[in-house]
């Protein structure tokens, strides 16, 4: 079955890591995932100046099985990311947290891991989603993401019943 996946993520920060998960081999094979479209600064801007975010994030959320959030040092901070994992949880999509600590910028800096950010956000009685047995974690590095990440997406749609 074709997945559509969401990836969720802090901007500025995390945009070389996560694009290194979204290229991984078994994500862009074609075979079982569609993924959203995945801005770069120029169009980001752009979605800031005229349509806004909140209505880009809507709009390429429609129709996603699975939001895959993939979290560094900052990102549960950040209010966009609770948005997209507060939206996933009301509308019944799978969700998937990845720890990004440990890749490589392209400036070769490496972060420290934050705090996952189904830490932060909030089902409707005000519990963290970390909570819910629905949702689940991982590391990239340390549990071979590039080789499961097909694995996890597919769970995660399993367990919301997508």
């Amino acid at each position: 079955m074709i997945r559509k996946v969401f990836f969720s993520f802090h901007y500025k920060r995390d945009s070389h890591r996560v694009a290194q998960i979204r290229n991984s081999q078994v994500v862009s094979n074609g075979d079982k995932f569609q993924r959203t479209p995945f801005l770069d600064k120029a169009e980001f801007e752009q979605v800031k100046r005229t349509q806004g975010i909140q209505k880009w994030i809507d709009e390429n959320m429609k129709n996603t099985s699975v939001v895959v959030v993939c979290y560094g040092l900052e990102t549960s901070i950040r209010p966009w990311v609770k948005y997209e994992l507060e939206k996933a949880h009301r509308e019944g999509r799978g969700i998937v947290a990845i720890n990004t600590s440990g890749m490589q910028t392209l400036q070769n800096s490496i972060d420290a891991s934050g705090i996952n950010p189904l830490v932060t956000a909030l089902d409707e009685k005000g519990l963290p989603l970390i909570l819910n047995d629905k949702y689940l974690s991982y590391h990239w590095i340390n549990e071979t993401g590039r080789t499961y990440i097909g694995d996890w997406i597919e769970k995660a749609a399993k367990l919301a019943g997508r």
